[in-house]
Formats: C-alpha cells, structure tokens, sequence
C-alpha cells in the first residue's frame, strides 16, 4: 500500500447520505473520504478502512539505513498524532505499518468525519478483512509446490494485499493513488524476495498482481508473506496477445 501527498488527492466532495451523522464534515473535505467508505459505514454502522497519512515518503529500497530509521521514525511520530486528535471516540487500530504512512482502523461515522478533518489524513479507502485469506484453505496450492519441486520453476500469479476497486470508479487522483499503492506492494514483495530463485514476467499497473517464475525457495516466501493474499498458476504469455 503507498500513501504520498495530499496534491494527489484534491478530489470534488461527494453528495453523502443526510441520515449518516459527521456527513457535513466529511462533505466539506474534498475527495478525502470515498464515497463506498460513507455507503457502507451507513449501511453496517462501522467500516474496516486504511489511512494514508500526510507527510513525505519514499521507498526504503532508495534510502541509506539512516534515512530508513528517520522515516519510519516519522511515520510512528504521525500514527501517534492522529490517534490522539482521535482520543475519546469509539475506534479500533488493527494495523499500524512501519515501512508505508498508513494504518488499518475499525471506524464508525463520528471517526470518519474525524478523519475527514485532520490534517494528518491524505485519504481514507475500504481495508479487507484481515482474516480474508484464513477463508481459504491454503494461499499457495500444494500443486503447485509439487510442480516446483519435480521442474524447478513455476509461472504465477501472486495476489497483493492492498485495497482496490475498479479504476472506471474512481476520480483520476484516486486512480494514481491506487496504482502507486499496487507498485509498493510489488516493491515490497520482490525486496521478500531478495536471495531466491525468481523472475518478474509481469508488473501490473491497475489490479493488484505480480507475474512470477518461481523456484521452491520463492515459493515459500510468497506462502509466509504478509504482502501476498493467494497464488495461483499462470500460464505463458502468448506471443499474439
């Protein structure tokens, strides 16, 4: 998940339900607060949501260890203050990352309109459940372990925890939001990566994926990964697409 300035995100407000209490407070924010984050706090009373947060970033891949230490100084420095404009309302921290200016939050409408204010706060997008992949019996298939282990490799394709929606819904600052975040993400995978056997195939822009060749080590990395939802098999790009 990357979370940059607040430029990126001076959307127009959105028209918000009148029966959702802080909606006058979030309409007069421009762009910050998703009109599906409103909709569905309305609709189930609260919202699992991540924050981005307000202040300069860059990849830790491009910074000295001293640089690295300063910014993620910087982010806890941040998380701090915004959880303590929050102080004496009803919220839950679920995730508070050290590498991204971000943080998952469990929020009813008072925290949202909140959010909707602060300084602090860059934008606010709908988080999945952290439990999602738990549904699942297994992230990477056993077959697919098999398949590494007797050919030595294996295309594909890896799914990436960051939020998403489909970018015929979003406002053009959202849009580039949500690519930069698909592109953390995957910067954050291939760094997992680091010292095993792997070959990027695809990077995509607009959904949040990575295209792999694989070897066993590899494999297994992706399975423990915090930054991975699911794997499954990808077949060779045809020549004609």
């Amino acid at each position: 998940m990357l979370f940059r300035k607040k430029s990126w995100l001076r959307t127009s407000c959105f028209i918000v339900l009148l029966y959702l209490p802080g909606t006058a407070a979030i309409a007069q924010t421009a762009g910050k607060i998703p009109r599906e984050v409103i909709d569905h706090t309305a609709a189930h009373g609260t919202a699992l949501v991540l924050v981005g947060l307000d202040m300069p970033w860059q990849m830790e891949s491009g910074l000295s260890e001293d640089q690295v230490r300063t910014q993620r100084e910087t982010i806890a420095l941040v998380q701090k203050d915004l959880l303590s404009e929050l102080e004496g309302r009803k919220y839950k921290v679920l995730r508070l990352y050290d590498r991204i200016p971000g943080m998952a939050l469990e929020v009813g409408a008072d925290v949202l309109a909140e959010l909707a204010r602060s300084p602090n706060v860059t934008n606010v997008l709908l988080d999945r459940p952290a439990d999602l992949e738990a549904a699942s019996s297994e992230k990477v298939p056993w077959q697919l372990f098999k398949r590494a282990a007797s050919n030595g490799t294996v295309l594909v394709l890896a799914g990436l925890r960051t939020p998403w929606q489909r970018e015929d819904g979003l406002s053009e600052d959202l849009k580039t939001l949500q690519r930069k975040a698909i592109l953390s993400s995957q910067s954050y995978v291939l760094a997992e990566l680091s010292g095993t056997q792997f070959k990027v195939t695809r990077l995509y822009r607009s959904i949040p994926g990575i295209a792999l060749r694989v070897g066993l080590d590899a494999l297994q990395v992706l399975e423990k990964s915090p930054a991975v939802t699911n794997v499954v098999a990808d077949r060779p790009v045809s020549v004609s697409r």
